[in-house]
């Protein structure tokens, strides 16, 4: 009997020991989703920390002696460094937002794009118990105020010179303020300019652009409302202008001013040009905020008012002679067709990915890059004959078009580039016209970080049909060619192509600039559908040079300094200098 009972005692604890087994599973399998609840909550933005550091580090600054040790501290000492404030504003993100990785990458290229800052940095650093994630944001300072003097003499004898002086964050405020004087190959002048980004602490942004010219003025204002990130709802652009200025209208060797049709070099005239516009567009994100290709929608009214000069019975051209260049004021010529008021209203079509890469001596020499690597398109179509109030182009009726697109592809240890762009009028005959070219390239980086190899290969071709003399293609100085004058060639194709093999030193040249070696070759040429050239008409050269890239400087462009050989002529060297294109 003991042990009966004793049995049934055992029987009636395993059940309740089984019972309070099965009781605390069910409440650790309801306690565990809790838990992890919890754990995926999501984060948000705690403390941000704003450091602006000095354009030279105190370590920088100590460990340096006589004339270097005074430059570094007097460059600190005179700069404004950015105010937190002007840092803050350009975040995509305040304390209390949810955490977003993609919002503090963007934030930094902003901060980079402004182009007074360096090292910029929007890092997470720290993760509070309640899911609070603190955000410091550092950059160090770019020398802003600008002193410049630049001379070029190209190899035909044009002269270029310029001494201007301008500070682009005055007071640390992010305003550019600047003024100057020098001369192109036409004219002496004068200018003052003034920038201003989120005027009155708001989004819009402000320009001023004045100059004073022997042959005439330049007076713009400016009032946009840009898109400062990729998913701001709507932006605008507003402009208006008036210039006055002796304009370069090229003709071809082969047309009724020219003298031989198998000649290679640019023939123009020198024509006064009144020009009076004024510009306003909208647009507006229509896709989804933080997903997927960013797109935006909107349209605009352009009206310019253009005037050519109006005696045309003896023109001196470029070689001297004295000629009747009326002809130009003929139906069915583009001058004729250009002179007159232009109306374009038209639809607005924007679209961009969200892919970034960052890298260093692609467009630049040194400094951090952002590179995008998706397609950036941009398109315009709408009306522009005298069916919306155009008197250009005979008032007939007729369409206008812009479309351009660029895209980075990263290769291997470098980039590869492709960028198009078009424009024309679709119409009669005598109104159609179209214009395109597209730029492809490569660049590759191999060994150290920030001393490596850089190989870059570019070529470029355009096209243009019934082009007005003003927007010919120009091969020279400016787009290609060393041995050549600023605008060496001329004509309705283009083709020219570069090599350059590079190498960037390990050090940097008083810690203002990274400077490197290179050798190229580069050829090309410019014509007139009717000009009689063959082969014979390409130009080639090669030479050696500088490279010199700003580290600590708001002007971040790379510098070249070059000797070159024209391989077709009698192998003198040209001295160049120039700071823009890829190549």
């Amino acid at each position: 009997m003991l042990t009966q009972k004793i049995r049934q005692n055992g029987s009636t604890d395993s059940r309740i020991v089984i019972l309070l087994t099965i009781w605390l599973g069910l409440w650790g399998l309801m306690a565990v989703p809790a838990a992890a609840a919890d754990t995926t909550a999501p984060l948000t933005i705690g403390e941000i920390v704003i450091q602006t550091n000095d354009i030279f580090s105190a370590d920088e600054v100590e460990n340096t002696n006589g004339g270097l040790h005074f430059l570094r501290n007097g460059m600190n000492a005179l700069h404004f460094n950015t105010r937190h404030h002007v840092v803050r504003r350009e975040l995509l993100f305040h304390t209390g937002d949810e955490f977003d990785p993609a919002q503090l990458a963007e934030s930094e290229r902003i901060l980079r794009n402004l182009g007074f800052l360096n090292n910029v940095r929007v890092t997470a650093v720290d993760t509070t118990a309640d899911g609070r994630v603190k955000v410091l944001v550092s950059t160090r300072e770019a020398w802003t105020l600008r002193t410049t003097f630049s001379y070029s003499l190209a190899s035909g004898g044009d002269q270029r010179w310029k001494v201007s002086a301008s500070e682009g964050n005055f007071l640390g405020h992010g305003v550019t303020a600047g003024a100057g004087i020098g001369a192109d190959e036409d004219s002496e002048y004068w200018n003052v300019w003034y920038r201003q980004r989120r005027l009155f602490k708001a989004g819009f942004w402000f320009g001023l652009d004045y100059s004073q010219r022997d042959d005439g003025h330049t007076r713009r204002l400016i009032f946009n409302r840009p898109f400062y990130a990729l998913d701001d709802p709507w932006g605008t652009e507003f402009k208006v202008w008036n210039q006055e200025f002796g304009q370069r209208f090229y003709l071809s060797n082969g047309g009724p001013a020219g003298l031989d049709a198998s000649d290679p070099y640019r023939l123009y005239a020198l024509l006064d040009y009144k020009e009076v516009g004024v510009e306003a567009r909208f647009q507006w994100r229509a896709s989804e905020e933080k997903k997927g290709r960013v797109w935006r929608l909107g349209g605009g009214l352009d009206v310019v008012d253009k005037l050519f000069r109006d005696d045309l019975t003896s023109v001196e051209l470029s070689d001297g002679r004295f000629e009747d260049l009326t002809w130009l004021d003929q139906e069915g010529q583009p001058f004729a067709r250009e002179t007159g008021i232009e109306v374009n209203p038209f639809l607005w079509v924007h679209t961009q990915g969200r892919s970034w890469a960052k890298a260093r001596f692609i467009r630049q020499y040194g400094p951090v890059e952002d590179i995008a690597t998706d397609w950036t398109v941009d398109l315009k179509v709408g009306p522009t004959g005298g069916n919306v109030g155009s008197t250009t182009g005979y008032a007939e009726s007729r369409w206008h078009g812009e479309f351009w697109a660029r895209r980075w592809f990263p290769v291997g240890q470098g980039f590869m580039v492709t960028e198009v762009g078009a424009s024309g009028d679709a119409g009669s005959k005598l109104v159609q016209t179209y214009q395109y070219n597209g730029v492809a390239g490569w660049v590759r980086r191999s060994g150290d970080e920030m001393s490596p190899w850089i190989t870059r290969v570019f070529g470029e071709y355009g096209q243009g049909g019934n082009l007005l003399g003003s927007n010919a293609l120009i091969l020279g100085l400016d787009r290609g060619l060393r041995t050549l004058d600023f605008d060496g060639m001329a004509g309705d194709h283009l083709a020219r192509w570069n090599f350059e093999q590079g190498k960037a030193m390990p050090w940097e040249v008083a810690g203002l600039m990274r400077v490197g070696a290179a050798v190229f070759y580069s050829g090309g040429s410019a014509w007139w559908k009717d000009e009689q050239r063959g082969s014979d008409g390409t130009r080639h050269e090669a030479g050696f040079g500088l490279r010199f890239g700003p580290t600590r400087s708001a002007n971040a462009q790379i510098a070249r300094i070059d000797l070159a050989w024209d391989l077709n002529g009698d192998g003198s060297p040209v001295i160049t200098a120039i700071t823009r294109g890829f190549f």
